[in-house]
């Protein structure tokens, strides 16, 4: 158990000192879409400029699909090989654009068992889908089979909505690449996006693409990195605001992900002793903040409070990066001490009631055998709500079931002296 300052202290100082110094190790899985002007090492390259490191591998043949990379040995030997933050998974440019019969057979399922394999390798790795972008002026060679595909726009569409759904569906992240890149057609048509072929990336297209990638992967501004291919002032600066614009002011859209740290906790009390039960689903690690200063890392610490008073006490909780916090507000009340003369202080504690607060039955502890003892319960009104004689029993429980929920005052009277505690029901 630890101060909490210094807890906070410990936190905060390595936070200060990395700030800008976030690693991060990533898979890319795809095809010539991401080999075009080396992708991988464009994002490298922002990602240095802002302080920041990027690792990764790559394995891009022209041309593969995702059931190419399923039923590929060296693909599923990749996804093994690391501990991988994020795997992105980019599909055949044309793939993603067919109709639903043909995705829900041909595309669907292999995206699917690829995310899976993703997880069930590394469960702390995410897969990111790479949405892709619809062909300059749409897919002449499908047009008479798929009419949607004849323009960019219908294309286009068809290519964001199949990677949502894809997104949605294994519950990833996913980098919005064609999305960044519609807006620019938009908003700056004077940015050539395309190679000379209109479906390859040129490399603006590219370094757009890497501008999307980078806040993705590292969650931070693009508009504050400095490294880009040889363009203009222009170029760049049109760029990285449309990749803030559509990624980084829109992240939470692009994320699908479940948090995967779920913090919960129950609590005994016993006057100032709280015996605490994490509950909460796996995780790495743990931190409890007692709300008087101290704090614990231990799964289900006992704490004794010094002072009567109302806490705040939270547990959080820490899974694969993430972090879940559950508060609950507890009521500690402690014998005051007394005078017993002598001009000695002495805690006087004639009896313990228990758990506080209550559910349908309060249990009563003596600090010995007594001939006789009445409690009464009172509520906030002072009206008494219930009663009990006790003859020569040191320890027994009353049923408070017909108690509705709040704030009570349990009185004992005890060889003609009557003492007093708060309780509460919840």
């Amino acid at each position: 158990m630890k101060n909490l300052s210094s807890i906070i202290f410990m936190l905060i100082v390595p936070v200060l000192f990395s700030y800008g110094q976030t690693e991060k190790k990533v898979l890319f899985l795809g095809n010539s879409y991401t080999a075009y002007n080396d992708l991988p090492s464009m994002v490298e390259q922002i990602a240095n400029s802002a302080g920041n490191t990027l690792i990764f591998d790559q394995y891009t043949p022209g041309g593969y699909r995702f059931s190419n990379h399923l039923g590929n040995q060296t693909t599923l030997e990749k996804i093994k090989a690391n501990e991988w933050d994020y795997v992105v998974l980019q599909g055949q440019s044309q793939e993603t654009s067919l109709g639903e019969a043909q995705k829900n057979e041909e595309v669907y399922p292999f995206a699917r068992a690829l995310s899976d394999s993703i997880k069930s390798a590394n469960e702390c790795a995410h897969p990111m889908f790479y949405m892709t972008w619809g062909r300059k002026n749409g897919d002449a060679n499908n047009c008479n089979f798929l009419p949607w595909v004849c323009t960019y726009e219908g294309m286009d569409d068809a290519v964001k909505e199949s990677y949502i759904f894809m997104a949605q569906e294994n519950k990833t992240e996913l980098a919005p690449v064609g999305a960044v890149w519609r807006f620019l057609r938009a908003n700056h048509p004077e940015i050539e996006l395309y190679n000379n072929d209109q479906s390859h990336p040129s490399l603006l297209g590219s370094y757009a693409a890497a501008c999307a990638f980078y806040t993705m992967i590292f969650k931070e501004d693009p508009t504050a990195t400095t490294w880009n291919p040889p363009m203009t002032i222009e170029n760049s600066t049109a760029i990285k605001m449309a990749s803030k614009a559509v990624v980084f002011d829109e992240i939470e859209s692009w994320n699908f992900t479940v948090n995967p740290a779920m913090s919960d906790f129950t609590e005994s009390i016993e006057e100032g002793l709280v015996n605490f039960t994490n509950n909460s689903a796996p995780f790495d690690s743990l931190l409890w903040d007692f709300g008087d200063g101290t704090s614990s890392f231990e799964a289900n610490p006992s704490h004794e409070y010094l002072e009567s008073g109302n806490y705040n006490v939270s547990l959080t909780s820490f899974k694969c990066g993430q972090s879940d916090t559950q508060v609950d507000s507890i009521n500690i009340e402690i014998e005051e001490v007394i005078d017993m003369g002598n001009d000695e202080l002495k805690h006087y504690k004639p009896f313990k009631v228990y758990p506080n607060p209550i559910n349908d039955k309060i249990n009563i502890r003596l600090d010995r055998i007594y001939p006789k003892v009445n409690i009464t319960i009172f509520d906030i009104t002072g009206k008494a709500r219930l009663t009990k004689a006790v003859r020569k029993k040191s320890d027994f429980t009353m049923n408070v079931s017909n108690l509705g929920l709040g704030i009570y005052t349990l009185k004992v009277e005890i060889d003609g002296e009557i003492y007093s505690r708060k309780i509460c029901k919840h």
